[in-house]
């Protein structure tokens, strides 16, 4: 989630059609993006997955004809609800995250047939094979636990499946990339949460970490790492985006990290287009390596995208990107989310 992004969503622009090769390959692939705040939205303003309003990036037949597979919906959780703040309506962090995942349930209610939760190992490829729209849970920012390692079980058994440690903001453990810190890194508390995540069969995802927290991470991850919505710091610099050393990193530990499409990471000027999304992905390629790339587009989480990727109903650009830069149909399945159900596949609970 981004709150600094303008409003509006960028309309679409013209784009080379996407041929037949990549639309075939684009629905051979498993296609898993790992990022979307859907659920804020959705939330925040009374709609359902069927209907979302002007200027929205997800809905279920966008999704379709995205040929998008899998989805991870993020619960994100504001500062404000920390101590319950102006604007949060007296709510605070734990209950935040408990309206969206009652948003989620009635989802679950309303498109049996068209939307499954995944909780544990074989669900995504289940899922898929079933025409249903994989339905993956996570928490966007650890303040959300209110420092209390229950509520990391109790959002467990309620499915979430993965959660950024922190968001911009620093919590009572960990440090954000926004803020000044606290800790200098994790605190005891933080390393039991890295390990109960891992135990409890949690994806650790450090988009949005600081340095000194994503190095603390690093030293005690038994598991893949995923950093679901970054992009690289050496074609643009905000705190937020990930150096190379960090991607290589993170590939070491035989995690992923994925490109997000807000235009303020990919871009200093002007408007980002797909070729941005592109240039984004080549660098995580060649630092990382072709196993250890996805997407994670923040679709619904930014106010605008790139001018020719304005919803998930055109990611099928994003493959005819790749096949026209050179890559390997192996390499962009990869991309498009083979490496992505890897890692889950790796993580989740049997």
């Amino acid at each position: 989630m981004v709150l600094d992004a303008p409003a509006g969503a960028a309309p679409g622009a013209p784009a080379p059609p996407v041929s037949d090769a990549a639309l075939a390959l684009h629905r051979r692939a498993l296609v898993f993006d790992a990022h979307a705040d859907t659920l804020t939205e959705m939330t925040d303003r009374g709609y359902d997955l069927d209907a979302a309003p002007e200027g929205r990036h997800l809905d279920l037949d966008r999704c379709a004809g995205g040929v998008l597979d899998a989805q991870v919906f993020t619960c994100f959780v504001h500062p404000r609800h920390v101590g319950r703040g102006e604007g949060s309506g007296g709510v605070g962090p734990a209950d935040r995250v408990r309206a969206m995942l009652a948003t989620m349930d009635r989802q679950l209610a309303r498109f049996p047939d068209r939307v499954v939760l995944c909780r544990s190992k074989g669900e995504l490829a289940a899922a898929r094979a079933g025409g249903r729209l994989a339905a993956v849970l996570a928490i966007e920012g650890g303040h959300a636990l209110e420092d209390d390692l229950g509520h990391l079980e109790e959002f467990f058994g309620r499915g979430v499946r993965t959660m950024t440690l922190t968001w911009n903001n620093s919590n009572e453990w960990a440090d954000g990339c926004g803020d000044a810190g606290r800790h200098g890194g994790l605190t005891a508390r933080g390393r039991e949460v890295v390990v109960a995540m891992e135990e409890l069969g949690m994806v650790v995802d450090v988009s949005h970490v600081a340095r000194t927290t994503f190095d603390d991470t690093l030293a005690i991850a038994r598991r893949p790492l995923i950093a679901s919505h970054s992009c690289a710091r050496a074609l643009r610099e905000p705190a937020r985006n990930l150096d190379d050393d960090q991607l290589k990193a993170i590939a070491a530990t035989g995690g992923v990290a994925c490109v997000n499409f807000y235009p303020v990471f990919l871009v200093s000027e002007g408007e980002a287009t797909l070729e941005h999304v592109l240039d984004h992905l080549e660098r995580f390629l060649a630092l990382a390596g072709p196993e250890h790339v996805g997407l994670g587009a923040d679709y619904d989480g930014i106010g605008v995208t790139p001018v020719d990727l304005p919803d998930v109903a055109t990611l099928p650009r994003v493959t005819e990107g790749l096949l026209r830069r050179g890559h390997a149909p192996a390499v962009v399945e990869g991309v498009l989310g083979a490496n992505l159900a890897r890692v889950f596949e790796a993580v989740l609970p049997r």
